[in-house]
């Protein structure tokens, strides 16, 4: 592309910005324009093009790390720089957009803010919200990043953090990366060990939620259906006849 036409198209391509936003552009085209704040005169649609295909995705671009970013053909540091920055102003735009000093956690709201919660999470991490008795969101911490297959949780460690925040009650969530919708037997085991020891401590656990392919699920049916309840509430019931 000639210098002429490179700037003819920049051009244009502001022009439409101006008129409608991102609405109805392709990935690469708000890739490619966003570049431009940075890369002031090469052409960034092949730049662009390059990021997608190599990082796996629009959405992976901006969670990749910069070695990896300056390892593309067309990136080099200044730019690998502001790609990252990219990614951790989303993750702060969605931590404000949901501020914890207003932000209440109900069947309305908790689908968006858990799936936002995992955005670009590419590994298995679990999460406990702690709230209030209004459902108000007091602290949300991560737990653990890696697999409840492969990470043994410290229940103990889990109960000192709720009871720190002064918690009423929590809500646990996890994402599959693999996309999988369903609990696995560790999911079970993990969430009854939790559910057993908050009851004794006197916190509520509202629910533990899978994010899978931008989907929540309870994992609580499940429990149910596995007669794991039915154990804790005999130890409940032996604890009230002591």
């Amino acid at each position: 592309m000639d210098t002429n036409n490179h700037k003819g198209h920049r051009k244009r391509m502001r022009e439409d910005f101006e008129k409608g936003g991102f609405k109805t552009w392709q990935k690469h085209k708000v890739l490619e324009y966003l570049l431009y704040n940075v890369i002031p005169v090469a052409d960034t649609n092949d730049i662009a093009h390059n990021l997608i295909k190599e990082c796996g995705g629009f959405v992976n671009v901006f969670h990749t790390s910069k070695k990896r970013l300056m390892s593309i053909d067309g990136v080099g540091e200044k730019t690998a720089d502001y790609i990252c920055s990219l990614g951790e102003f989303i993750q702060y735009y969605n931590t404000e957009k949901y501020n914890t000093d207003v932000f209440v956690l109900n069947s309305e709201t908790s689908e968006n803010y858990l799936c936002n919660l995992f955005d670009g999470k590419n590994r298995e991490c679990c999460y406990m919200i702690c709230l209030d008795p209004k459902n108000r969101i007091i602290n949300q911490e991560m737990l653990f990043e890696g697999s409840f297959e492969s990470v043994e949780l410290d229940v103990a460690k889990v109960l000192r953090s709720a009871v720190k925040s002064d918690a009423s009650q929590v809500v646990f969530t996890h994402n599959h990366p693999s996309g999988i919708l369903k609990p696995s037997n560790a999911d079970l085991v993990t969430t009854q060990a939790l559910e057993h020891t908050l009851f004794f401590a006197g916190i509520k656990m509202l629910d533990h939620i899978i994010v899978a392919d931008g989907k929540c699920m309870s994992i609580l049916p499940y429990l149910k259906g596995s007669g794991m309840n039915a154990k804790i509430n005999r130890e409940i019931k032996k604890n009230n006849r002591r």
